[in-house]
């Protein structure tokens, strides 16, 4: 059966979003995959997200009027607190990203795995005043129990599967909890680090999926797309010119919903989700 058409706020034909992650890690970073020892040269590379590359993200953010979905993990909140809450007082959305970006979910014993998040979203909570109602799991790699972990933390949108063009929904010990679609058709890791591509591919591939998907919503039936860069990678001078030209494309088209994951999931579930 064909999926039924979703409607977005004033009719848009597409909404768009933009991912931050802001990283940190424990032993190394996607620079350099290790063992069981720090590898500091990776470590030092994931730092710069912090130390450079998110003021240069919410630079871009800000020029384009555009807000950010953030994906912080907990430790970032400790260690850069500044960046963090200027993050939060700018109106861009917080989102819970495990306590440390090498270390998943599915390699925790379950009271291990609980602990992650409620620390990483009390970390966050104690810098920004506000407790995240959104999570993307370190590698997406997420366990059986997982989702009732984080509804029983508040938590009610999960970016951690790579379900259909649009939300959808399941109820988790009695709660709606929104499956936000993971959409890589722009991701500075996948397009541009890690198979070497130059930076303007990241643009062209995020200029197609856009074209197509606005014309499907102009047909009638709406769709969503999002463009993700990490702050050590992303943030970086050969690569955030690309993602701000994805940015200034979009805001080219009428008929467009900027906004955060965390508006869309409460769009979602005002409107096609029944809550007690």
């Amino acid at each position: 059966m064909r999926p039924a058409p979703i409607k977005w706020p004033n009719d848009a034909k597409i909404v768009v979003s933009f991912f931050i992650a802001f990283e940190a890690f424990n032993k190394y970073s996607q620079y350099r995959r290790g063992g069981d020892k720090p590898d500091y040269a990776s470590l030092a590379y994931g730092e710069y997200g912090g130390k450079a590359g998110i003021w240069r993200i919410m630079d871009v953010l800000d020029r384009n009027g555009v807000k950010g979905t953030i994906d912080t993990n907990g430790r970032v909140a400790e260690t850069f607190p500044d960046a963090v809450k200027e993050l939060h007082k700018a109106g861009h959305e917080i989102v819970g990203h495990g306590w440390v970006n090498d270390i998943y979910l599915t390699s925790l014993e379950p009271e291990e795995e609980r602990k992650n998040i409620k620390q990483t979203l009390d970390a966050i909570a104690s810098v920004t005043g506000k407790r995240p109602v959104g999570w993307v799991s370190p590698g997406h790699r997420i366990n059986e129990h997982t989702f009732e972990y984080l509804v029983d933390e508040g938590i009610f949108w999960s970016g951690d599967l790579p379900g259909p063009d649009i939300p959808e929904h399941r109820i988790i010990n009695g709660k709606p909890l929104v499956i936000m679609p993971r959409l890589d058709y722009a991701n500075d890791h996948s397009l541009i680090f890690h198979p070497k591509n130059p930076a303007q591919v990241y643009f062209e591939s995020f200029k197609i999926a856009f074209d197509y998907l606005y014309a499907e919503g102009q047909a009638g039936s709406p769709k969503l797309i999002d463009a993700l860069v990490h702050a050590h990678i992303g943030g970086r001078p050969n690569i955030i010119g690309v993602f701000g030209e994805c940015i200034r494309y979009a805001k080219g088209f009428k008929d467009v919903w900027f906004c955060t994951k965390g508006e869309i999931a409460e769009w979602y579930l005002e409107n096609y989700v029944k809550r007690s």
